[in-house]
């Protein structure tokens, strides 16, 4: 295929969804400088389609332990096979933007592997990649802005419309890349049609609607309980959610195996309450019950599972559209185009801004406000129903660490089917707005009773610790709230081969009597097995007590510990509390001997963290 001069590849490897939003803002630059411009996420792509494109343009963050992305996997498999020529790839000309978090210790590592193995492969740059830092005063969103302003720059200067033609104006909204338009005139056609209770099921109701959604490659489970492991007087409700696995598919034996550190990919759904005031507040009520054909529409978003037939407007907000996330700079600037009035339109165009970035951080991340609220508050905004998909987010799979395993990932009665258990903190609370907040996925995993079904998605872990040769080297783990959960499964199977090394566990929550999970069964732990385990309850005393704090009281053994490759596990929300931690272990160590001497030994240790 011959290489076009117009057309832009666009690709990302992406864990939360950052690096998407990013390569979905550079598509629509690309689009305005008259380029073709083609979004996909890295494992969508072969590696011949680098070679059909003038410019390709990747945005990758880095995840675990220095890995790529999840969706990144097979094309990064492809791109590393030994049989590719040294100049393969000399006739592609990129740029790289790798996100990352500085607090980790492979600071973005996916996007310096993919860079380095493009060189190997004969690849030049047009333009010099960028790395983005979590820890940045403006985080990510300042260091994507002014690097796309250099981007927007370089291409006008060195590429030109052949034609003359000027950029398409930032007033002037693009065409939608997906539209609704065409089912909802069909619709609107066949208007006397009776719609029936099945397209209104969500409506009726007070809960999301039961129905399973079309997941790839996903496992159906039963909720078997869904226990509150703190006293209900306590401000946290943490549950611990225990599912039956079904094997999935016509395979003899295709069940569900996990390991430490893999995670189950929960998708939730939205509350009709919820559905019908942004039905409300968008002006969508003759529409939003009419079924809808998704075949006659052009194109659809690769992620859309789409609800159940009839499908419509009102069944894609329940099972599909993030409305309650946090806005976006890319969403407040699509819906600038549909404000009516001159003065929320320009403050809607402010907060996209590289010199309004503070006010978007404040506006919006800071305070938590939600995308409902926005629409709310910006009462001009009227999004046309047939631009949804191609204005408002889709509902992302959430991810939490397995809680158990070894032998208690097999299911008590049943060898078709596995039991796993999921440590999830429900999300509730006030803003500095002193408006109260529920996670989406909190509400609706708090108001699943057991026997009910949903479809999960497996992730396993990139960088694994577990296995018998790792069993044979300490751990010390350090975690806070909910990240006992990946150290809990962790210890279950160390526990299952034969004489495994010593684990130190530091653990953290603020009271004893409220937040200690799994208190019996650490006791148990310490009574039979070679377990030590320090807990820091910050607020049982006046002097506030951290994990850090225990980490570095315990520096002579872990001190003596290190010698043995250990493997050291942090897990838990903060990075700031990682942080202290690897300080907590690295400087008593060093300042204990030669500086290169010591750091020598730390790297044959592993460092393990998960922060979320």
């Amino acid at each position: 295929m011959a290489v076009s001069d117009r057309t832009v590849l666009v690709l990302y490897g992406s864990e939360t969804g950052n690096a998407q939003d990013m390569a979905e803002e550079l598509g629509s630059l690309f689009r305005r400088l008259r380029f073709r411009a083609v979004v996909h996420e890295l494992d969508a792509a072969d590696l011949t389609a680098l070679l059909d494109h003038r410019l390709v343009v990747f945005v990758v963050s880095t995840t675990g332990q220095g890995d790529m992305p999840h969706n990144s996997l097979i094309f990064w498999r492809k791109l590393l096979r030994k049989k590719l020529p040294p100049g393969c790839l000399a006739s592609l000309r990129y740029t790289c933007l790798g996100l990352g978090d500085s607090t980790y210790l492979k600071f973005n590592w996916a996007a310096r592997k993919l860079i380095r193995r493009l060189e190997q492969l004969g690849a030049t740059t047009f333009m010099d990649p960028c790395e983005a830092d979590e820890q940045f005063p403006d985080g990510i969103d300042g260091t994507f802005v002014r690097w796309a302003d250099e981007l927007k720059s370089h291409l006008l200067e060195h590429h030109p419309h052949p034609g003359g033609l000027q950029p398409i104006p930032d007033q002037v909204n693009l065409p939608p890349r997906w539209s609704l338009e065409p089912a909802l005139l069909r619709a609107q056609t066949d208007a006397s049609q009776d719609v029936g209770p099945a397209a209104l099921v969500g409506h009726q109701s007070d809960s999301p609607p039961p129905d399973l959604l079309p997941i790839p490659d996903a496992w159906t489970a039963t909720i078997v309980e869904n226990k509150r492991m703190t006293p209900d007087t306590h401000w946290q409700d943490v549950r611990l959610v225990s599912l039956d696995v079904s094997p999935r598919g016509p395979v003899p034996g295709d069940i569900l195996s996990c390991n430490p550190g893999d995670c189950l990919t929960v998708y939730p759904k939205n509350f009709p309450d919820d559905a019908q005031r942004l039905i409300a507040l968008m002006g969508w009520e003759a529409v939003a019950d009419q079924p809808l054909d998704l075949s006659l529409c052009d194109a659809l978003p690769p992620a859309l599972y789409a609800a159940p037939r009839p499908c419509t407007l009102r069944g894609l907000l329940l099972h599909n559209v993030d409305f309650t996330a946090v806005p976006r700079r890319s969403f407040l600037r699509s819906i600038s185009y549909f404000a009516s009035d001159c003065d929320q339109r320009e403050r809607l165009v402010e907060f996209t801004t590289a010199e309004f970035l503070d006010e978007y951080f404040d506006y919006a991340t800071r305070s938590r406000r939600t995308i409902i609220e926005v629409l709310d508050e910006f009462s001009s905004v009227r999004v046309p129903p047939g631009r949804l998909l191609d204005v408002f987010p889709l509902i992302r799979g959430r991810d939490f660490s397995i809680a158990n395993g070894g032998a208690t990932l097999r299911h008590p009665t049943d060898p078709r089917a596995a039991r796993v258990e999921l440590l999830v903190a429900l999300v509730k609370y006030r803003t500095i707005l002193r408006k109260p907040r529920q996670g989406l996925c909190s509400r609706y995993l708090a108001d699943l009773a057991p026997g009910a079904t949903l479809h999960l998605s497996h992730k396993p872990v990139l960088s694994p610790v577990h296995g018998p040769a790792n069993a044979r080297r300490p751990l010390v783990a350090m975690a806070t709230g909910t990240g006992i959960a990946p150290v809990r499964s962790l210890i279950h199977e160390r526990l299952t081969h034969p004489a495994p090394a010593p684990v130190l566990v530091f653990f953290g929550n603020r009271n004893r009597a409220a937040d200690f999970f799994f208190a019996a069964e650490w006791q148990h732990a310490l009574d039979h097995r070679d377990i030590s385990l320090f807990a820091a309850f910050s607020r049982d005393q006046r002097e506030k007590v951290y994990v850090q704090d225990l980490v570095r009281r315990e520096a002579p053994v872990l001190a003596r510990l290190i010698p043995q490759q250990p493997i050291f596990a942090v897990c838990g929300g903060s990075s700031k509390m990682a942080d202290a931690c690897k300080s907590a272990v690295f400087e008593p160590f060093i300042q204990a001997g030669d500086e290169q001497e010591q750091k020598k030994i730390l790297d044959a240790a592993t460092w393990w963290q998960e922060i979320w």
